[in-house]
């Protein structure tokens, strides 16, 4: 008796709300003619027509025409009754009806409600007692069915009571989970840090037998460079965190024992675009923060190992990488960006898209940049005074970039360094500020450099870009009195990429050019400055990337010098490279 009085308690809701339903649409419809309908007599049946507007549950016995029966479990409804599921199935019943947010509760989360075969629900008619209690027949099958009984709540709690020991055993272990998982989350990493790591395992060995001179004009050929194949890596851990989605910090991990091979070959012509030694021990290599400055502009500061060629546009988007480009450290971009590169560099390098068109691919964009190689040193009596951010070592740049069609990007580059070598170790050792000619009872501290780049790369068709670049020095003595010594230094170079040659993947990729090389010397007491500048060097690569997989490339390829340290007594410089790359 208690279960009938409990679904009571629970169905008067709904009842009214059925009422209301029921009524909803008759209150709103004007008539001038009203009747009242006589109730029926214990056992009488009706014979209205009547509303189906009750959905039959399964104590649905009374033969009740006005009630669209439902059978039970399968529901489907008698003929000439239709079940619906959603209010807006009932073309008489619109939002504007007082009572519509009750009949569509009733029909879409009770499902208590049938309409008329031609879609209507007629809530203008007078339901019938006999009505009522189907409705409320209908709804108490609904109540019984979604919620439990005390004979159900009975057996949860002997179940509960049987299994008391095994719950607070299990209880017991998810606490342990959940003091793990805190302990866990509170060591991890943020969640916006990412882990972008490389290794190289290279394969190399210089194929001929000859060092260059370091002296044009030098007389007979250079000595016999002994040297071996070698096998040796480098490693590389990138930490890429963003605090806001569009800024980034990037912490980065090295360790490599690829030894330069300027070492052996007396020039740094061929050196490898991957090289460095620090005896496999890891240690932070380089360290910057990037961010927007408003909806065009972006900030960049270097903390360590600041780079420009990393910060700006280089005009060689194919050949750039060292892990995946050229083999050659020549061939990977105009060596007019490594002005400034060192491992303690730090700066500031900002960029402004003055003129931008995505849909065209076109615009024009300003950057300008600060590095100081010895930044991390206060010390100005050490290191010939060129220790700190201002004051010591510095290259400081400026550059335009132009986009005036989709696939077409052209560029101007200036730089003024001062107290360090203006290519970055790339070229002839007479080119380098820091060694011949210019040095000469000099130092280091008393030079500067003013360098102008023109860069460019263009991808006709998208299995080739061209790219190429003309580089410009004059490098000068400065705080020395006498003639003005003077340099002029000089590097051009063209390449050619086809990405996706055989596969996807992968790259085929040629260089030809000239590493920097001095082209006049004035001023320098005994150095006549014809010897330096009598032949040309020239620069010849070539390789091609396998893309074994998504994250493993083999690439070989032959560089090869000619006149190295433009000494035409020089013979040629080959060297051979397998460069394997592993990403993840």
């Amino acid at each position: 008796m208690s279960r009938y009085f409990s679904r009571l308690f629970f169905t008067s809701p709904l009842l009214l709300l059925g009422i209301v339903a029921g009524s909803a649409t008759a209150a709103d419809t004007p008539t001038t003619n009203v009747s009242t309908a006589q109730l029926p007599t214990p056992g009488e049946r009706t014979e209205s027509t009547g509303t189906p507007w009750v959905a039959q549950g399964r104590r649905s016995d009374m033969s009740v025409p006005a009630v669209a029966a439902l059978e039970e479990g399968t529901g489907s409804t008698p003929q000439g009754m239709g079940q619906v599921t959603s209010v807006s199935q009932l073309s008489d019943v619109r939002p504007t009806d007082w009572a519509y947010q009750a009949l569509a509760s009733l029909v879409e989360k009770y499902g208590c409600i049938a309409g008329y075969p031609d879609g209507t629900f007629r809530g203008n008619r007078a339901a019938t007692r006999y009505e009522m209690a189907a409705a409320l027949n209908a709804c108490l099958d609904v109540i019984s069915d979604r919620f439990a009984t005390k004979e159900d709540l009975a057996t949860l709690q002997r179940l509960m009571d049987e299994f008391k020991a095994e719950l607070a055993t299990l209880r017991g272990r998810v606490d342990k989970l959940e003091a793990r998982t805190a302990q866990l989350e509170a060591r991890q990493f943020a969640t916006l840090t990412k882990l972008n790591a490389t290794v190289i395992f290279n394969i190399s060995d210089v194929l001929t037998p000859d060092t260059a001179a370091l002296r044009p004009g030098a007389p007979g050929p250079a000595p016999n460079a002994p040297t071996n194949p070698v096998a040796n890596t480098r490693v590389r851990l990138n930490f890429d965190t963003s605090f806001y989605g569009k800024d980034r910090l990037r912490l980065r991990l090295q360790a490599a024992n690829i030894t330069p091979y300027s070492q052996v070959m007396l020039t740094n012509m061929g050196r490898l675009s991957y090289d460095g030694n620090n005896n496999n021990a890891f240690e932070l290599q380089k360290a910057f923060y990037s961010f927007p400055v408003t909806s065009r502009g972006q900030m960049i500061l270097d903390f360590v190992g600041g780079e420009f060629n990393d910060n700006i546009n280089n005009f060689n988007p194919f050949l750039q990488s060292s892990d995946t480009g050229a083999l050659s450290r020549f061939g990977r971009f105009n060596p007019i960006y490594r002005a400034g590169n060192a491992a303690n560099a730090a700066g500031v390098t900002f960029k402004y898209n003055v003129l931008q068109n995505k849909e065209r691919g076109t615009g024009v964009t300003l950057n300008v940049g600060y590095l100081a190689p010895n930044a991390n040193n206060p010390d100005p009596t050490l290191n010939n005074g060129l220790n700190g951010f201002f004051d010591g070592a510095y290259a400081a740049l400026a550059q335009v970039d132009v986009q005036p069609i989709k696939n077409l990007a052209l560029g101007v580059t200036y730089v003024h360094s001062y107290g360090l070598d203006p290519f970055g170790g790339t070229g002839s050792s007479l080119a380098r500020s820091a060694a011949n000619p210019l040095n000469l009872g000099i130092g280091v501290a008393a030079q500067a450099a003013d360098s102008v780049g023109f860069q460019f790369t263009y991808r006709p068709i998208k299995q080739l870009n061209l790219a190429g670049w003309a580089g410009y020095a004059n490098v000068y003595q400065v705080r020395l009195a006498g003639p003005r010594r003077e340099a002029e230094i000089v590097n051009w170079a063209i390449t050619f990429a086809s990405p996706d040659l055989w596969r996807k993947g992968d790259l085929a990729g040629l260089v030809f050019g000239q590493p920097p090389q001095l082209i006049s010397i004035t001023n320098v007491p005994g150095v006549p400055g014809e010897s330096y500048t009598r032949f040309n060097s020239y620069h010849l690569e070539g390789f091609y990337r396998f893309a074994v997989s998504k994250n493993i490339s083999v690439t070989p390829g032959v560089i090869a010098i000619f006149n190295p340290n433009s000494n035409a007594n020089n013979d040629a410089i080959v060297v051979g490279a397998i460069r394997t790359t592993f990403s993840f």
